[in-house]
């Protein structure tokens, strides 16, 4: 009679083990799912960002070609892809800084140019 309780104490004891073993795969499974979510936001932010960058360098350069026509101060927010982007730039600091956004991320990138 002792055997029998013992070992179903052991067999207790031994699958609260595996469960909490397999509850912790789960959460880092998701963890890391979620992780990789994020970084894919990011770059896809930085993208954008990066248009962003490219549609003011061509803002600029038809502007100069059209007498300083449409080089306002602000761009955006435009939707591409998954996000928007926006791009502000200030003509005197010859400075442009574009910002995109994916599902809550953000990434800021800045250029600095100089007018010829």
């Amino acid at each position: 009679m002792n055997r029998r309780g013992v070992a179903l104490i052991t067999v207790v004891v031994i699958m609260l083990t595996i469960a909490l073993i397999g509850a912790s795969l789960v959460e880092l499974a998701s963890t890391v799912n979620i992780s990789a979510h994020n970084m894919i936001d990011e770059a896809k932010a930085r993208y954008l960002a990066e248009a962003g960058i490219a549609q003011a360098i061509h803002t600029l350069r038809t502007a100069a070609t059209d007498t300083g026509k449409g080089a306002g101060e602000t761009i955006g927010p435009i939707p591409l892809g998954d996000g928007v982007y926006t791009v502000t730039f200030n003509i005197k600091d010859s400075l442009i800084i574009s910002v995109g956004e994916v599902n809550g991320v953000s990434k800021k990138v800045q250029l600095q140019y100089s007018a010829l």
